[in-house]
């Protein structure tokens, strides 16, 4: 009796948080809208869906739909811009991303993107590397970038 009990309140308990809204901190500076996605001025890309974009990075699709090769450029997994990306394209967090990336590195299969440090590293990136792809916090300054425009 007392174990049908236990599993009665663990489901009311669950139920009862699963519709709250999660408390948490305001965002970081430029991560309001989710961070912007850029790319290299050459690369004839100005659209894209998110599974597609999440392909890109997670290096199951190596290419634009030019044929280009795509570089794809991530942010430092404590960043929360990535944090913010990680969630809006691939539907996961950081850390499931890493374990992913894990699988695939002992598996011989592939490697993960470069992770840079800052907004201002992956701007330089990208404005140098034809085909590059990577996303910065939504204040920051996109000279020389192009900005793609996520489509559901």
């Amino acid at each position: 009796m007392l174990r049908l009990f236990s599993r009665a309140l663990f489901w009311v308990i669950l139920a009862t948080f699963a519709g709250a809204p999660m408390l948490t901190a305001d965002q970081p500076p430029g991560t309001e809208d989710g961070p912007v996605v850029i790319v290299h001025p050459a690369t004839d890309v100005s659209g894209i869906s998110r599974a597609e974009l999440s392909k890109i990075f997670l290096k199951r699709l190596r290419t634009w739909s030019s044929g280009q090769i795509a570089v794809p450029v991530d942010q430092a997994p404590q960043n929360p811009a990535r944090q913010v990306f990680s969630e809006k394209v691939h539907g996961r967090s950081v850390v499931n991303i890493e374990v992913y990336w894990k699988r695939m590195i002992f598996s011989g299969r592939s490697l993960p993107p470069r992770e840079l440090a800052s907004d201002t590293d992956v701007l330089d990136f990208v404005r140098s590397t034809p085909g590059a792809v990577g996303y910065v916090g939504s204040g920051a300054d996109l000279e020389g970038v192009d900005r793609l425009d996520l489509e559901r």
